[in-house]
């Protein structure tokens, strides 16, 4: 029961930083509210420089520009391989 909470917890701190990395243009509610691709959702190259800072940062994983889970993924699907890494 916490693993699923822990979970939706990263998956809305993502959405922040994710907001955050591109400067508003897509919002907390939006990002939450989508499963298409970060990519699909318009996140430009340097926006996603920014998320993967922001990752490296917050969560202590090295995530690289040419990761598909930036690019491929969907906003739960990173959220899960984030999790991963942090449990």
């Amino acid at each position: 029961m916490t693993t699923s909470v822990d979970l939706v917890s990263v998956r809305g701190r993502l959405a922040e930083l994710v907001s955050a990395a591109t400067d508003g243009q897509l919002s907390v509610a939006e990002l939450l509210a989508s499963e298409d691709s970060l990519t699909a959702l318009g996140v430009s190259s340097l926006a996603l420089l920014r998320l993967a800072d922001s990752l490296e940062e917050e969560f202590e994983v090295l995530i690289d520009l040419g990761d598909p889970a930036l690019h491929a993924a969907g906003l739960t699907a990173l959220a899960a391989r984030l999790h991963e890494h942090a449990g």
